[in-house]
C-alpha cells in the first residue's frame, strides 16, 4: 500500500502583501499528480489546512477543489492544525465523505463511517486493494479542543498527549498500522512557524507502527527513523529566511521505504542587497519572477520620489531600510566606556562635562 503524505498547506497565507493562492493551487495540482503517477492509495494531509480559523471564501474553494480531484482514485483523510477551526473543517464531513473525503476535526469519528471506511475513536479504518489501514487519527491536541474527550485528569501535558495517542491506537493490530498527527516534537527542525508556548513533545510519546505522518513544522525531516515518524513540511516557502526544499512524501508498506519528492511549484523567495538607489533599481529589474526581500543600506535616506519607484516593482514583497550613520554610531557606543557614555550625555543635557565627585557618583550606582 502506497500511503501519500502532505501538511501545512496553509492555504491563505501569505508573505508580507503578496498572495501565495495561486502558488498553493499549483502546489495542490501537482500533488494530485504525483498521487495519480505512483498510484497512491490514500492520501493524509495532517493539519493547518488553512492559514487562519476563518479562511477566506477563495481559500476554501482552493481547498475543496484540490481534494476532490484527489479524492478522484482514493479516499482523502484531512485532520485539523493548530491554525485551523476543528469545527469548522469537520462541517461539512457528511457531503465530504461521499466523495471520498475524510474530514477529521476531533475523536469522535463514527460519523465518518463508510462505504469503504470503517471508524471509531479515533481511528478509521479502510480495505485497499485487499490490504487493511488502521489509521489512527489525532488532530492537534489542545486542552480546550480534546479535554471533552478525556476522562482522566493530566495537569502533565505530554501525559495528556499520550493518553491520547493510546485511545487513538487501540485500533491497531494486523494489517498495515499508521498514525497521523499534528505535533509539536522535541529535537526537530525549525522552519519559518512560531512555537509560541508550544511545549515540545519527546519521541516516547510516538506509537509503535509501521509510519508516522506528521504536520506542523515546516521543514521537511525524520523525527524518529525507530518510529518511522517524518514531518512532510509545508506546501510552499512563506519565508525569507527558508532555505530547505519543500517536498511530498510517500510511504511504501510493501518496501518499508519512505520516497520524497521535491515541490516545484512556488516562487523563489530572494534577498537582494544594495547600497543605493541605482543599484536598487538595476536588482530588482533583473530579479525575474521571485519574490525579493530588498536590503538597502547606505548613509543617505532614500527620497520619496526613489522609494515609490522601488515600491512599484512586482516582484519587491518587503522593502528592509537599514541607515549605516546610525549603524555606526550604535557600535562607536559600544566601544566606550560607561564613564565616556555617561560624559557625553552629561554634557549634550547641561552644557558641560560632569566633575569628579558627580563621575564618581554615577558609576557608583551602576556598579
Amino acid at each position: 500500500m502506497k500511503i501519500a503524505h502532505t501538511a501545512d498547506w496553509h492555504l491563505g497565507k501569505r508573505t508580507e502583501s503578496k498572495s501565495r493562492l495561486s502558488e498553493q493551487s499549483d502546489a495542490i495540482n501537482e500533488f494530485v499528480e504525483l498521487c495519480d503517477r505512483q498510484k497512491a492509495d490514500i492520501a493524509i494531509i495532517a493539519g493547518d489546512i488553512f492559514d487562519t480559523a476563518v479562511p477566506s471564501a477563495d481559500a476554501e474553494e482552493v481547498f475543496y477543489r484540490g481534494v476532490v480531484a484527489l479524492a478522484k482514485h482514493r479516499p482523502v483523510v484531512v485532520l485539523a492544525g493548530n491554525h485551523d477551526d476543528a469545527d469548522r473543517l469537520k462541517a461539512p464531513f457528511a457531503v465530504a465523505k461521499t466523495s471520498g473525503i475524510y474530514l477529521v476535526g476531533g475523536l469522535d469519528n463514527e460519523c465518518l463511517k463508510s462505504d469503504v471506511a470503517d471508524a471509531g475513536f479515533g481511528w478509521l479504518r479502510f480495505y485497499l486493494n485487499g490490504e487493511k489501514l488502521n489509521l489512527a487519527t489525532l488532530p492537534f491536541p489542545s486542552r480546550s479542543r480534546m479535554d471533552k474527550f478525556v476522562e482522566e485528569q493530566f495537569k502533565d501535558y505530554p501525559q495528556f498527549v499520550s493518553n491520547l495517542v493510546s485511545k487513538c491506537t487501540m485500533c491497531f493490530g494486523d494489517g498495515i498500522n499508521v498514525f497521523a498527527s499534528h505535533l509539536f516534537m522535541d529535537g526537530c527542525l525549525m522552519g519559518d512557524e512560531y512555537a509560541g508556548n508550544s511545549i515540545a513533545l519527546t519521541k516516547d510519546v510516538l506509537p509503535d507502527s509501521h509510519y508516522c505522518a506528521l504536520g506542523h513544522i515546516h521543514k521537511p525531516q525524520c523525527v524518529s527513523r525507530s518510529k518511522n515518524a517524518y514531518y512532510s513540511g509545508s506546501l510552499l516557502k512563506y519565508h525569507f529566511d527558508e532555505t530547505d526544499d519543500k517536498e511530498f512524501v510517500i510511504f511504501d508498506s510493501a518496501s518499508g521505504e519512505v520516497e520524497h519528492y521535491r515541490i516545484k511549484s512556488g516562487k523563489k523567495l530572494v534577498r537582494l542587497h544594495a547600497t543605493d538607489f541605482t543599484s536598487a533599481v538595476d536588482l530588482l529589474s533583473s530579479a525575474g519572477d521571485v519574490y525579493a526581500e530588498l536590503i538597502y543600506e547606505s548613509e543617505l535616506p532614500l527620497m520619496p520620489s526613489q522609494a515609490n519607484e522601488i515600491n512599484s516593482f512586482d516582484c519587491l514583497a518587503k522593502l528592509t531600510i537599514i541607515n549605516k550613520s546610525i549603524k555606526r554610531e550604535v557600535l562607536k557606543r559600544r566601544e566606550q566606556t560607561d564613564a565616556e557614555i555617561f560624559g557625553e550625555y552629561y554634557k549634550a543635557v547641561r552644557g558641560n562635562p560632569p566633575d569628579a565627585d558627580t563621575l564618581k557618583a554615577f558609576l557608583e550606582v551602576i556598579e
